[in-house]
C-alpha cells in the first residue's frame, strides 16, 4: 500500500490491538521523585577517613554546598591507618573530635569493617557485626550502613549478618546508578578516580553517570579516599581535589535545582520511610 493510501485510510486504524498496546507497553516509564520532588540524587564517599581530607576535600564542599560521607575502619579512629601494602597505610585518621565536626557540617559516616581485611564467612561476625558497635562507642553516633572493604568478594558474606547487626543498607564496590526500587542491601558506588589500569586504561569523566542518572530518575554515590593537589595518592583508587572541584561543578551545573545533595544515609532513611516507591 502506498503512504498516501495508507495516510488516507486514518494510519493507525490498520494498525491490531494488540500491535498499539505492544507500542504502548514499551513507553518508558516516568522516573518516580526523590525528596522534596527533586528528579535524581548525588552522593560522595570517602574510604578510610585520613585527616587530609579537613586540609583538601571539605573546602571544596563547603565552596559547594554538597555534604560528605566518610566510610571508616573501626578499630583505626584518631589513629595511623594500620593496613600494611596499602597506598594509604600510616596516613593518620580522623579522630572523634573531627568526625563530630563534620557531622555538624552534614557529614555522614558507615562502617568500613572493623580491620579492613576483607568479609567472609569466617569473619564476618567481627568484621561487619561487631565492628558496628565498635564504631558506634568510638565515636558515639549510630551507624547504619556497612561499606564493603577491598574487593567485591566481601559482599555476598557481609550481607548475611547485616539486617542481623542493623545495618540498613550496604554500599558495594558496583559501578552503576541506583534506583528508589534498588536493593538497599547491594547499593553501587561509582568510582571517581584519575585513570584505571589495562586493559582498558579509562581516563577520568567528570560527566560519568550524570546523564543517566537524570533519565532513570536514579541516585549516582561517588567514592574515592583522599583528594590530594596535583596528583592522586594512587591514580585508581583516587582523584585529584582539581578533578574533584570540576565534578562538583558538573554535578551543580547540570543538575541544578533537579539534583537532591545529599549524605547516603539520609537517602537510606528516606527510602526506608517512603517504601511504596521503592516498588519495580
Amino acid at each position: 500500500m502506498h503512504r498516501r493510501s495508507f495516510l488516507a485510510m486514518g494510519g493507525a486504524a490498520l494498525m491490531s490491538p494488540l500491535a498499539l498496546g505492544q507500542i504502548e507497553s514499551v513507553s518508558p516509564r516516568v522516573p518516580l521523585r526523590w525528596k522534596d520532588g527533586k528528579k535524581w540524587v548525588y552522593s560522595i564517599t570517602y574510604d578510610e577517613g585520613p585527616q587530609e581530607l579537613l586540609n583538601h576535600a571539605v573546602p571544596i564542599h563547603r565552596k559547594y554546598g554538597i555534604p560528605g560521607h566518610v566510610a571508616l575502619v573501626s578499630s583505626q579512629i584518631g589513629i595511623p591507618r594500620n593496613v600494611p601494602g596499602s597506598s594509604y597505610h600510616g596516613m593518620m585518621i580522623l579522630n572523634k573530635e573531627e568526625i563530630a565536626g563534620l557531622a555538624k557540617e552534614g557529614w555522614g559516616f558507615s562502617c568500613h569493617s572493623l580491620t579492613h581485611c576483607g568479609v567472609t564467612d569466617e569473619n564476618a561476625q567481627d568484621e561487619v557485626v561487631k565492628a558496628k558497635k565498635v564504631l558506634e562507642d568510638a565515636i558515639a553516633q549510630p551507624i547504619s550502613i556497612f561499606t564493603v572493604p577491598g574487593t567485591n568478594d566481601g559482599h555476598p558474606p557481609a550481607m548475611k549478618v547485616a539486617a542481623q547487626a542493623g545495618y540498613k543498607a550496604i554500599l558495594t564496590i558496583y559501578d552503576r546508578v541506583n534506583l528508589q526500587s534498588s536493593d538497599l542491601m547491594s547499593l553501587g558506588r561509582v568510582p571517581l578516580h584519575t585513570r584505571y589500569p589495562g586493559p582498558f586504561f579509562s581516563e577520568y569523566d567528570p560527566y560519568k553517570r550524570i546523564h543517566q542518572a537524570i533519565e532513570l530518575g536514579g541516585w549516582i554515590v561517588d567514592y574515592c579516599h583522599c583528594p590530594m593537589p596535583d596528583k592522586p595518592i594512587h591514580e585508581a583508587k583516587d582523584c585529584t581535589t582539581q578533578e574533584l572541584e570540576e565534578r562538583f561543578q558538573k554535578i551543580k551545573e547540570i543538575g541544578g535545582d533537579d539534583v537532591w545533595l545529599a549524605d547516603p544515609n539520609q537517602v537510606v532513611d528516606w527510602l526506608v520511610s517512603n517504601t511504596e516507591n521503592r516498588k519495580p
